[in-house]
């Protein structure tokens, strides 16, 4: 296969997108020249006395605000994808994105996507109860309250292996409790 027939290909396989080796150049250039002007300011600014402290904050300033409107513009967008856009680690990326920014990564399977106005002030009620409950009882309140689909995880810590297997064994065979399954009738079987 001949390049252009390889770029053909390329551009059909992606849907239209194309894709060269001279944009990814592009974006290697354009991600070194962010670079080399980082470093210059970097010079400039120690050039100027800043202190490291000094530069980190003034330079942090202006890649948080880089973050900010690259996540801003989609909000499911990757880290990598940012740290790739401003030319800094993903490791910075990940702090500024969570301390500094205080973003938090959410699952969309938690809370329900559409909530309404009433089903937002239903929880609200809901946690203001369970709150005030707590205020009451403290930690007796947290034994009375029951989750589902729960499992039973026993935590024992050992300091050899022969331990832990035997009371692996010990718990397999002394065991009498099974769990609830999807049509089950009772929580506990065997007690």
């Amino acid at each position: 296969m001949t390049s252009f027939e390889l770029k053909m290909w390329r551009i059909i396989k992606l849907g239209g997108v194309t894709w060269s080796a001279r944009s990814e150049e592009r974006k290697m250039s354009s991600s070194m020249d962010l670079r080399i002007k980082q470093r210059a300011v970097i010079e400039f600014l120690t050039a100027e006395g800043c202190s490291p402290i000094e530069i980190y904050s003034r330079m942090k300033v202006v890649y948080g605000e880089m973050c900010l409107d690259l996540i801003r513009e989609n909000r499911s967008v990757k880290q990598i994808e940012i740290s790739i856009e401003i030319a800094v680690s993903q490791e910075r990326v990940h702090h500024i994105i969570t301390n500094l920014l205080g973003y938090r990564k959410v699952s969309a399977r938690w809370v329900p996507r559409m909530l309404t106005p009433q089903m937002k002030l239903q929880r609200v009620h809901i946690c203001r109860k369970l709150l005030a409950k707590f205020d009451e009882d403290g930690e007796d309140f947290l034994r009375q309250i029951v989750t589902g689909d729960e499992s039973w995880v026993h935590h024992y810590r050992s300091n050899s292996r022969r331990s832990i297997d035997t009371k692996r064994h010990h718990l397999l065979k002394n065991q009498s409790v099974l769990f609830r399954t999807e049509g089950a009738s009772h929580d506990l079987l065997g007690q």
